[in-house]
C-alpha cells in the first residue's frame, strides 16, 4: 500500500513503478481517465513535460502513440470509475483469459473509488483488502494498492500509519506514506513492513528526486 494526502505523488510513484517494472501488469485506474493517463505515462518516458508532451500530439498525433506502444505496451489498464469488488474480478480474470496468464503486477488507483456493494465504506474498505491479498495469492502478483491519509494528521514528514483512511493497516504487508514537503523532493516513510524495518510515525524517510511536471521520481544524486 502506497498512501498519502490528495496529492502526495501517489499515483506518479506507482505509474513509475509499473512502466520500469517492465512485467506484464494490470493498472486499474479508477481516479484518472484515459487521455491524462497517456499523457503522463508519455511524460514519464520521454523526460518532456505534460504541457510539451500535449503540445507535441497536438502537431503530431501518432507520437504519443508510438512511444507507449513501443515502451509501455506491457501495461493493461481499467478505466472504470468506480468499479465494484466483482468488477475487478472479472478484470483479473479478463486478463488472464486474454493473455494466457495472470499479470505480474496488479495496481488499484485507488482504495476508495471502489464502489461500496454492501455496508460501511469502512466495512468495504477491508473487504477490498481480503480480496486483494486472495488476489495476490491466487495470481502471484504483486498488488500496489493506493490509499488515502487523513489531513487531520501532520506528517514528520510523511503521514504516520494511524493517518490511514478506515484503519486498514492490518492485511498489507508493506505500507508506505508519503509526502511532498518541498519542491522538487518526495519522502516515503515504510510505517509497516512485515519482513523489515519501519516506523509508525513516518519520521523515518527515505527522499527522492521529484519532477511531477515531468512525471519523474529518481534516486537523489549526492
Amino acid at each position: 500500500m502506497v498512501a498519502g494526502p490528495p496529492g502526495a505523488g501517489k499515483s506518479t510513484l506507482a505509474l513509475s513503478i509499473a512502466v520500469l517494472s517492465g512485467v506484464p501488469t494490470l493498472y486499474c485506474s479508477m481516479d484518472t481517465h484515459e487521455a491524462t493517463m497517456a499523457l503522463r505515462t508519455t511524460a514519464m518516458l520521454t523526460g518532456l513535460s505534460q504541457h510539451d508532451v500535449e503540445t507535441r500530439i497536438q502537431t503530431d498525433p501518432s507520437w504519443a502513440s508510438d512511444v507507449l506502444s513501443r515502451h509501455a505496451s506491457h501495461i493493461s489498464w481499467m478505466f472504470d470509475a468506480s468499479p465494484s469488488l466483482s468488477d475487478l474480478a472479472d478484470e483479473v480474470a479478463l486478463y488472464r483469459e486474454v493473455n494466457g496468464d495472470n499479470m505480474r503486477l496488479l495496481v488499484v488507483d485507488n482504495a476508495i473509488d471502489v464502489l461500496h456493494e454492501h455496508g460501511d465504506e469502512f466495512g468495504s474498505l477491508r473487504s477490498l483488502m481480503r480480496e486483494l491479498k486472495w488476489w495476490a495469492r491466487d495470481t502471484g502478483a504483486a498488488v500496489l494498492v493506493l490509499h488515502h491519509t487523513s489531513e487531520q494528521y501532520q506528517g514528520n514528514p510523511c503521514p504516520p500509519r494511524a493517518a490511514l483512511h478506515g484503519k486498514v493497516a492490518q492485511v498489507p504487508s508493506l505500507i508506505m506514506t508519503l509526502a511532498s514537503p518541498s519542491e522538487g523532493l518526495l519522502a516515503c516513510s515504510a510505517v509497516k513492513n512485515r519482513y523489515g524495518p519501519a516506523d509508525p510515525s513516518g519520521s523515518t524517510a527515505l527522499w527522492l528526486d521529484y519532477d511531477p511536471a515531468r512525471m519523474q521520481i529518481k534516486d537523489i544524486n549526492l
